[in-house]
């Protein structure tokens, strides 16, 4: 289905898109550039891993966007919700589902 190249792109594509969606509520002043920072870190951190084909690093990320999927579906399902927020909690979910496949597929061709 994948190689590996294309397994890596769409982990950084997704990484990619998620701090962008977060720096659009950061430019709308909806996020505070604190908050920013600190919600980016782990994406950041876990590229590096990610890069690397670590099985654990999508085992342990599958937990943290468990995390992220909360505090966005409680944007999204507050009293005004953004549309951005909504894209956020979409990509979220796909994210979720790309990393929990992560370890089949790179013990599948590796």
């Amino acid at each position: 289905m994948f190689n590996l190249k294309n397994f890596k792109l769409i982990t950084n594509i997704f990484i990619i898109l998620l701090i962008g969606i977060k720096l659009i509520t950061v430019i709308n002043e909806r996020t505070d550039e604190i908050f920013f920072v600190i919600w980016s870190l782990p994406f950041v951190i876990f590229s590096y891993f990610a890069n690397k084909l670590s099985i654990k690093s999508y085992q342990s990320f599958c937990f943290i966007l468990l995390i992220y999927f909360m505090s966005s579906s409680l944007r999204v399902f507050g009293i005004t919700p953004y549309i951005f927020d909504l894209i956020e909690l979409i990509l979220i979910v796909l994210f979720f589902v790309h990393c929990m496949y992560g370890p089949k597929t790179i013990r599948s061709k590796v």
